[in-house]
């Protein structure tokens, strides 16, 4: 038995434990021993802890640069999760490192985990990266801008100044901790397994040729049944967050669209759910089965986040309003897809009536999400899962005395 550590350290929300869950569960069921290393514990129990799975809470940078503008690539993000400052992100890497040591794992999966997997470097534990396409910057050097359709010259200088910034962090951090330096920052993503768990259409960067693909992996078992308003119109399911600025104009949106309507917002006030259910507009105070949802519902509206590539993998039009760069990034491949409607954090909400009106009567609309999901091949939910987890029991055979 192997005992393999899933780490997730950014980003926020169910969508990176909501992947850990089904590998954790098929790793356990081939003789393996899972170990979670999460962001945010606070689901831990309601997720995993029903499962019998074990998890821990991850070291976390806790004093994120603020301000200063918008990121140019991911350099710039990591630069404000420790990556700045070096005395605190060798304090940083050396929790990391102890934690590995209690832990003694023979494998080490990575989900948006930078500061986790620098400190991994010199270890010889075998290392996978897993997730979207925007947590697994391409190796490439400087990282990619985020607008990649801009010219990187005019950001030239830039780009080449904060390279060298973090790299000369890193390896501040990695000098005290006696182990191998990086030459460049895309070294902090070097591992012995890449794989993507998206579809390449949405993937932040572009599609890569270089690329694992496996389609996404999402937690779509967990949750309640829908149970959608009464009526004849079509079915929209829209996943919201409580603290999203726009929240009650998309909701009166929804309410005025022909169509029933189910949301789940996290954290939504009370009042607020009062003031917009209607006889075609329902609340689930519940997540809800995403197998179900996908399945039974005609279109959707989201923020762009993981549950994205599900719906539009299942054929579903949606409505994408991003809240940070990248459902940002993710809601813009999407609509060049021809399958998805995007609205700006800063747009005129007075164009979201006419943008939900289209999303549940545009015949076109919906013909391309049919046809993009139709392009997708990546074969049942279970045999992807199964691709990932025979990909870890590589690295292990060829760790293990002879492998």
């Amino acid at each position: 038995m192997a005992t393999v550590a899933l780490v997730w350290e950014l980003g926020s929300d169910l969508g990176h434990i909501g992947r850990f869950l089904p590998l954790a569960l098929a790793l356990r069921a081939r003789g393996h021993e899972p170990v979670m290393i999460l962001n945010d514990i606070a689901r831990g129990e309601a997720m995993l802890g029903v499962h019998g799975l074990r998890f821990l809470q991850a070291p976390l940078w806790r004093h994120p640069v603020r301000g200063g503008g918008f990121d140019l690539n991911f350099t710039e993000t990591m630069l404000r999760y420790g990556f700045l400052d070096p005395n605190g992100l060798t304090s940083l890497a050396r929790a990391w490192r102890e934690l590995y040591r209690l832990l003694a794992p023979d494998c080490l999966v990575f989900d948006h985990a930078p500061s986790a997997m620098l400190a991994a470097r010199g270890l010889g534990v075998p290392r996978m990266a897993i997730g979207n396409g925007f947590v697994i910057p391409p190796q490439r050097t400087p990282l990619p801008p985020y607008r990649w359709w801009t010219d990187p010259r005019a950001a030239e200088a830039r780009l080449a100044d904060t390279e060298t910034r973090l790299v000369r962090s890193a390896n501040a951090a990695l000098q005290a901790l006696q182990a191998p330096p990086i030459t460049r920052v895309a070294d902090v993503y070097e591992t012995e397994a890449v794989v993507v768990c998206g579809l390449p259409a949405l993937d932040a960067y572009g599609a890569r040729s270089d690329a694992e693909y496996t389609g996404p992996i999402n937690n779509l078992d967990t949750g309640a049944e829908p149970v959608w308003p009464g009526g004849d119109g079509p079915k929209v399911f829209a996943y919201l967050k409580g603290r999203y600025a726009h929240l009650e104009p998309v909701l009166d949106a929804l309410g005025r669209a022909p169509a029933r309507v189910l949301v789940y917002a996290a954290e939504i006030p009370r009042a607020t759910v009062r003031r917009f259910e209607s006889p075609t507009l329902r609340f689930s105070p519940a997540p809800l089965r995403m197998r179900s949802v996908v399945a039974q519902c005609d279109a959707a509206v989201c923020h762009g986040g993981q549950t994205t590539d599900t719906l539009l993998e299942g054929g579903r039009p949606v409505l994408l309003l991003p809240m940070h760069t990248e459902q940002w990034l993710t809601s813009l491949r999407a609509e060049q897809s021809g399958a998805a409607l995007y609205w700006p954090h800063d747009g005129d909400p007075a164009a979201l009536p006419g943008l939900t009106q289209r999303l549940v009567g545009d015949t076109a609309l919906a013909a391309r999400a049919a046809a993009f999901a139709q392009s997708v091949s990546y074969g049942p939910f279970e045999a992807r899962v199964a691709r990932v987890v025979e990909r870890v029991e590589g690295l292990l055979r060829a760790r293990a005395p002879g492998g």
